[in-house]
């Protein structure tokens, strides 16, 4: 019987996130409210607030799977093989492809709340870097477990934070050019990881 009721519970939190994505794709973060997301779920606002207290808390919550899905498609860069410079890229293509889960006003907007003092912009910040510094974690440790492939010795930590500011300039130009496809804003990507890598590493290492 307790194992029946743990399930009902965890379909009930999937539902609500399920429904919360749909709000907010569909509405934006600011526009979307508690109560639409319990209606569109099939359940008391009230028993939202049993699984998460906030919106920004339920945002955050969405977001943290995401990415944990995502680096579970990564796996362990201690055992990752072949070619390091595709394996930085195919991860950053990885993190490309989080921000298709939503149109790019909705992410206009909420970098917007991100920008308010308010207690509940501040957490959602603090969240939201908390996923980013996951991933260059990831990118770090896969460049400190493959040192042989250059020649000329490369912080590991340094690496991933060029890697991280490149792709950050990429994802903002992404998201404010309402032009820009993923195709081209995952080739622009390329490109710039290209550059920071070019003349570090050993011949038949490159490509």
């Amino acid at each position: 019987m307790a194992g029946l009721r743990e399930d009902k519970k965890r379909q009930t939190q999937q539902n609500i996130m399920e429904a919360a994505k749909h709000i907010f794709s569909e509405k934006g973060y600011g526009q979307a409210s508690m109560v639409e997301i319990a209606q569109e779920a099939g359940v008391g606002t009230g028993t939202i607030y049993n699984y998460f207290p906030s919106k920004g808390a339920l945002l955050l919550r969405i977001f943290t799977e995401e990415a944990e899905e995502m680096k579970g498609a990564l796996g362990d860069p201690n055992e990752v093989e072949g070619d390091l410079l595709e394996s930085v890229i195919g991860a950053m293509h990885e993190f490309a492809e989080f921000f298709e889960h939503y149109p790019k006003a909705f992410w206009r907007e909420l970098i917007h709340v991100m920008t308010e003092e308010a207690e509940e912009s501040i957490r959602l910040r603090q969240g939201l870097f908390g996923i980013d510094e996951e991933m260059m974690k990831w990118i770090m440790h896969l460049i400190g477990s493959h040192s042989e492939s250059f020649i000329v010795e490369v912080n590991p930590e340094e690496a991933a934070f060029a890697i991280y500011s490149a792709a950050i300039s990429d994802t903002m130009l992404y998201m404010y050019n309402e032009a820009m496809g993923q195709d081209e804003y995952k080739e622009q990507l390329s490109r710039h990881i290209r550059f920071l890598f070019n003349g570090k590493m050993k011949p038949g290492k490159k490509e």
